[in-house]
């Protein structure tokens, strides 16, 4: 898991992660962007606008 301050990051690194996973004959690859819990940053004291790539 990966943690983003912007949607259009977590969106890049999926694009050149999925292009390099696929040129080393990988296909099917389920990768997903969530949004973060807005309670889960007050409780951890972890970064307030983050966004997950997980893969």
């Amino acid at each position: 898991m990966y943690l983003f301050k912007t949607k259009e990051t977590a969106e890049t690194y999926q694009d050149i992660h999925a292009k390099r996973i696929t040129s080393f004959g990988i296909i099917d690859i389920n990768a997903k962007i969530f949004n973060r819990n807005s309670d889960i940053p007050h409780i951890t004291k972890g970064p307030l606008n983050a966004y997950r790539f997980v893969i």
